[in-house]
């Protein structure tokens, strides 16, 4: 008994001064911010952009392996400092493996079972190199590792040019729409980062790009366009709104003949914006401007079906999806089966409050 005594007494300590056996001090690990994934022959290229610490600066690291464990594990045995995964922010994904099914879907299990990246984390799309977009933004950076983050907080959320997708969601519709779904595009320019447009995925790859307009549509169709700004031309002027709320409603009926009607019903409130007349806001001046803005909300929604169309897809613009919610049964050609029907009712105000 004495024996065992003395073995806890001696070894007690050590648990309560150090906590666990593998602690290390915060100046030993390098806090990842930013990671950039592309493809490479022998397998993966992840590129890091890290947060400043008091002693160094934030400089783009560059690790390769078969997985995104081994990567780290190359890059951990090269450096002092332990890859520290817990403050990762924000994912961006290179063309190159999204083309790549296998691949893909290989880093997202991988991703799906780490303990140490949070699921909260904010994934990108990019035609491409995400190595590209991780210069871009060091070059931009204000030594803080941050910039990225803080720029698609105040891009993506308040300006409405794209949607906001953490990996949790991303888990989810792609579940939910077959491998499908639409990340937020981010794109290298020779003066800095640009972020609009989307990153369509099919059947766990890419379908293709979303230009602005088509994006725009996509959000509309969500009921997620807040921040969007929309121009009309009206006597020769060019006529900019800004849209306050955004909501959306589906409606499926099954006909006798088996076949299927989608009312969707966009309900919108916008803000005009610039030097506009005071007429815009007379009852007559409201009915026309609200109707000329009906019709462009329609073109850019159509404009964004006709893209699923192309493709004979459905599923990455999750209408296949609230179908199935309704009829559990659906397994037919959506844009064979299904007769949609689009109605938006835009509402102007003219203060700061909608009546």
């Amino acid at each position: 008994m004495n024996k065992w005594k003395w073995i806890l007494i001696t070894v007690l300590p050590l648990f309560i001064t150090t906590g666990c056996w593998d602690k290390r001090d915060p100046e030993d690990r390098e806090y990842m911010i930013t990671m950039g994934v592309d493809k490479e022959e022998a397998g993966y290229t992840i590129s890091f952009a890290p947060a400043k610490t008091e002693d160094r600066e934030p400089e783009k690291m560059v690790c390769r392996g078969k997985t995104l464990a081994d990567a780290i594990a190359f890059n951990d045995s090269r450096n002092s400092r332990k890859t520290e995964l817990g403050q990762l922010k924000m994912i961006v994904f290179g063309k190159s493996i999204l083309e790549d099914k296998i691949m893909l879907k290989s880093l997202l299990e991988e991703l799906k079972r780490s303990q140490d990246i949070s699921k909260k984390v904010t994934v990108l799309g990019t035609e491409a190199t995400a190595e590209a977009c991780i210069d871009a933004m060091l070059k931009q950076d204000d030594g803080t590792g941050l910039y990225l983050w803080e720029f698609f907080k105040n891009t993506a959320k308040e300006v409405g040019v794209t949607k906001g997708l953490d990996m949790d969601t991303f888990f989810t519709e792609l579940k939910e729409r077959k491998g499908s779904c639409v990340l937020p595009r981010i794109k290298p320019e020779e003066k800095g980062l640009y972020l609009g447009g989307g990153v369509a995925l099919s059947d766990t790859k890419l379908l293709t790009f979303l230009d602005d307009k088509e994006e725009q549509g996509y959000l509309l169709l969500l009921g997620e366009a807040e921040g969007a700004v929309l121009d009309a031309q009206s006597d020769g002027k060019i006529i900019p709104l800004r849209i306050a709320r955004s909501h959306v409603k589906y409606d499926f009926n099954i006909q006798q003949n088996g076949t299927t009607t989608c009312n969707i019903h966009l309900r919108l409130y916008g803000e005009l914006l610039g030097n506009t007349n005071t007429d815009a806001f007379s009852e007559e001046g409201s009915k026309k401007m609200e109707k000329l803005f009906n019709e462009i909300i329609k073109s850019e929604v159509e404009k964004t079906l006709e893209v699923g169309k192309e493709y004979n897809t459905s599923e990455f613009l999750g209408l296949a999806v609230r179908l199935r919610r309704e009829n559990p049964q659906y397994s037919g050609d959506f844009w064979k089966d299904v007769t949609i029907t689009i109605e938006p009712e835009m509402k102007i105000r003219d203060t700061g409050r909608i009546r």
